[in-house]
């Protein structure tokens, strides 16, 4: 399965409401990723029959564009994406939410048993305290992308194409040729932060579904990790995921010049933020296109995340009915 995320926008804090900015995940079976690579192509060629190594929004007519959308519909393909609106993740409120997660970490490094995981744990909170507030910002939007990426994914595609889920293949835009802190601050803290939400919200499991293929990522007796028990007191049950091999066994940060896959997601989360702000002469149909490539929520929510680190507020009734489109043309999680 793989995996292809992007995000849009610069994720500064806004003095004005409706200013969002989006990161989404395109999910992918490997029997899709060549048919994605065509589409991808053909959207290349279409401008000026130029073939170029990459392909951005803005230069696609809308046309083009919603041609784009209806030819990934027609593959077995889950969207899922994490929105925030800049306007209301002021300076300050987005500085004490770091702040505070900051803390949340260092109060955890006396828990440590070994001296060398109090140092990386310290690092870490270093490291996101160091961070730029857009990029703390994104941080924890990715975060939050990657929860329901995997909760969704594994659902969905586990009805659908079990043997897929066989590797998981996590590909992210890399911004820079060097890793960034906040790229190194991700990779340490999205298994963390997966493993907490996990506790709080358990991944579900659908009796008649064959999960096999996903047995090498379980823990076995030998690897079953007691520190939950043994540090917090929390009982578990049953087999669990080992979301650090999850995420860490094939993850990268990669050129989009050289992922077809992460062009179609940069394309696709460009357009939903384009949507969001409502810039298409035409929001309604992108939304119904956007939305069929998405899937319902797993909570009843709508299939876009909508995250705020500061006041939260009622959305604009236009972009809300393009949301509430978008909903609609979901594709239902369950068979």
């Amino acid at each position: 399965m793989n995996i292809f995320i992007d995000e849009s926008g610069s994720f500064v804090s806004a003095n004005h409401a409706e200013s969002w900015n989006a990161v989404a995940a395109l999910v992918a079976p490997e029997t899709a990723r060549k048919k994605i690579e065509s589409i991808v192509s053909r959207a290349r060629s279409s401008r000026h029959n130029q073939i170029l190594q990459e392909i951005k929004l803005r230069e696609i007519n809308e046309d083009q564009y919603f041609e784009f959308l209806y030819q990934l519909g027609r593959l077995p393909i889950a969207l899922f994406c994490v929105a925030t609106d800049a306007g209301l993740n002021s300076l300050d409120t987005v500085k004490q939410h770091q702040i505070q997660q900051v803390e949340k970490i260092r109060i955890n490094i006396p828990k440590m048993r070994f001296e060398s995981g109090k140092q990386g744990l310290g690092k870490l909170a270093n490291d996101i305290a160091t961070l730029s507030p857009q990029l703390y910002t994104q941080l924890i939007c990715q975060v939050e992308l990657i929860y329901d990426t995997f909760i969704g994914s594994v659902t969905y595609f586990v009805q659908r194409h079990p043997k897929c889920l066989r590797e998981i293949r996590w590909r992210i835009d890399q911004k820079n040729s060097d890793k960034t802190t906040f790229e190194a601050a991700f990779e340490i803290i999205a298994p963390a932060v997966l493993q907490s939400k996990s506790l709080e919200r358990p991944f579900p499991m659908i009796r008649e579904c064959d999960y096999s293929s996903m047995a090498h990522y379980e823990f076995t007796k030998e690897t079953f990790p007691t520190y939950l028990k043994d540090d917090y007191g929390i009982e578990t049950k049953g087999s669990a995921w080992n979301l650090g091999k999850i995420l860490r066994d094939n993850m990268k940060f990669v050129d989009s010049k050289s992922s077809d896959g992460v062009q179609a997601a940069d394309l696709i989360v460009s357009g939903i933020r384009r949507c969001l702000r409502r810039e298409y002469s035409d929001n309604n149909t992108a939304a119904d296109l956007l939305g069929s490539l998405m899937v319902q929520s797993m909570d009843r929510q709508p299939p876009i995340r909508l995250v705020s680190l500061g006041i939260e507020a009622d959305m604009h009734s236009e972009s809300g009915h393009l949301v509430n489109r978008m909903t609609r043309r979901a594709k239902p999680m369950l068979i």
